[in-house]
C-alpha cells in the first residue's frame, strides 16, 4: 500500500515567495525615447541657437589725440593758405596745395582742384581767371576748353608767405560731431615786414624780428628755437594779441571736412 499524502498550498509559504516581476521593457523604451529625444534637443540648442552678438563700441578719442589729426589735416592739406587767401580763395589755396613741392608749376589740372575742394571743404566751385592779391593783374588764366589755369608769368613782386614759422593751439572745443580748432599764428615775411606778426600781411606785430635772427647756412633767418621759448613765456600776454584763426570740422567716417573757417580779431 502506497503512502500517498496529496500536497496542499501553504498561503504563509506562498507568500514567502518572491513573485516574478512585471516585464517593463514597455517602460525602459519609453524611458528612453524621452531620454534619447531630450539629448538630440539639448544638441540643437547649443549649435544652433542664439547667438550673442556683442555690440563693439567705438572708444571716443580725446580732444589731445583729436587736436593731433586736426593739426595734421591742417598742414597735409595746407590750409594755413587760408590765412593769406581765405575762403573766397579757396582755388588758389588748392592751386597752393597742389603746386607744393612741384617744380616749375605753371599749369594745374581742373579737375584735381575740384578733387581738392570737395575732399577738403565738401563744396563746387566755379572757375575763372585768378587776380593777383596785389592787384596787379590776372595771376591764373583759367582754360576752359582744356579745364586747367595757367600761371601767366612772374610778377614783380614775392608771392605771400602762406606757411606760419610757429602755431600754438589756441583752443578745442567738440560739440555732437563738430570740433573747433582755434590756432594762434606767427608770421614772418621780411618783404613786408620787419616784424614778427600773426598775419601773412604783416599787419599785426608781436616781436622785432632782428631780436631774434641767427646765422644758418642759407644766410640769417629767424631762431625758431629762441623765438618759441619767447613766445611761450609769454603766452598769457600774447595769445589774444593780434588774430586768430578758427577751423570747424565735421567728422565723416575717418575723414574731416573743414566746414567754417574764421579769422578772428583780437577785439572780438
Amino acid at each position: 500500500m502506497n503512502d500517498m499524502t496529496e500536497y496542499e498550498p501553504n498561503p504563509k509559504l506562498e507568500n514567502l515567495v518572491k513573485k516574478p516581476p512585471k516585464d517593463n521593457r514597455k517602460l525602459i523604451l519609453i524611458l528612453s525615447i524621452v531620454i534619447v529625444v531630450l539629448l538630440f534637443i539639448i544638441m540643437i540648442m547649443a549649435f544652433s541657437g542664439t547667438k550673442v552678438v556683442e555690440k563693439e563700441v567705438e572708444k571716443k578719442q580725446s580732444l589731445d589725440e583729436v587736436t593731433l589729426e586736426l593739426e595734421n589735416f591742417i598742414e597735409e592739406n595746407k590750409l594755413d593758405a587760408l590765412d593769406a587767401y581765405g575762403m573766397d580763395g579757396i582755388v588758389r589755396v588748392a592751386i597752393n596745395k597742389l603746386c607744393t613741392g612741384v617744380y616749375n608749376c605753371k599749369e594745374i589740372s581742373g579737375d584735381e582742384i575740384s578733387k581738392y575742394i570737395d575732399n577738403v571743404f565738401d563744396k563746387k566751385v566755379t572757375f575763372s581767371n585768378i587776380n593777383c592779391e596785389v592787384n596787379d593783374g590776372v595771376l591764373y588764366t583759367y582754360d576752359s576748353v582744356n579745364n586747367k589755369f595757367v600761371f601767366t608769368g612772374e610778377h614783380a613782386h614775392e608771392g605771400m608767405q602762406v606757411k606760419p614759422i610757429y602755431s600754438k593751439v589756441y583752443s578745442i572745443k567738440r560739440k555732437d560731431n563738430e570740433i573747433t580748432l582755434i590756432l594762434n599764428k606767427l608770421y614772418y615775411d621780411p618783404a613786408r615786414s620787419d616784424y614778427i606778426t600773426t598775419d601773412p600781411l604783416g599787419i599785426n606785430q608781436i616781436f622785432n624780428a632782428n631780436d631774434y635772427m641767427h646765422m644758418t647756412d642759407n644766410g640769417e633767418d629767424i631762431d625758431l628755437t629762441k623765438l618759441s621759448a619767447a613766445y611761450e613765456n609769454n603766452y598769457d600776454k600774447l595769445k589774444n594779441t593780434g588774430t586768430r584763426y578758427s577751423y570747424t570740422f565735421v567728422k565723416e567716417g575717418v575723414n574731416y571736412i573743414l566746414k567754417e573757417y574764421e579769422v578772428i580779431n583780437s577785439e572780438e
